[in-house]
């Protein structure tokens, strides 16, 4: 949204696609070598590395399309669900903070989910058969978004967290 807002709709979306393509290139690499388990520990490296960039003193982006990379790798068969949640949630009128809002609200229902997908056994796509590490992971992710988020508030950058108008 900050390449949006600065450079305009093309370059934000390159941006975003590449951030949504560090995600899922991070979970595949992670599942050659080391199995599903790899896919998921690499889903929240990647968003981690995102969110706090050792060669930017810990500043960086607020990880929710990595984190949606994550999601298409491992958790395909929620993905479009998440898209759907979050618009919607973000297109809500009467929002303060719209994408904080929609972040939040997404990111609950994507655990919930991962829950529900691993606890029933449900498929998965062409993702990892649902074990407990799907909601591990998913938690691991949503923590790192929330404590990313809370810097950003703590810091006085509440613009990060709006939609661009």
């Amino acid at each position: 949204m900050n390449v949006r807002r600065l450079l305009g709709r093309r370059a934000g979306v390159a941006v975003m696609a590449a951030d949504v393509g560090k995600g899922v290139a991070a979970c595949a690499f992670g599942r050659r070598r080391a199995g599903d388990l790899g896919a998921h520990v690499a889903g929240v490296a990647a968003v981690v590395g995102h969110c706090f960039p050792l060669w930017a003193r810990f500043r960086g982006g607020k990880g929710v399309a990595t984190s949606f990379g994550q999601c298409v790798y491992t958790f395909p068969a929620y993905a479009a669900l998440d898209v759907a949640v979050s618009t919607s949630v973000a297109r809500a009128p009467g929002l303060r903070r719209p994408a904080l809002v929609s972040v939040v609200v997404s990111s609950v229902s994507w655990l919930l989910a991962s829950v529900l997908w691993w606890r029933r056994g449900l498929p998965n796509l062409w993702g990892p058969r649902p074990t407990a590490a799907l909601p591990l992971a998913n938690a691991a992710t949503v923590l790192v978004i929330a404590a990313r988020a809370i810097a950003l508030l703590r810091n006085g950058e509440p613009d990060e967290l709006t939609l661009p108008r």
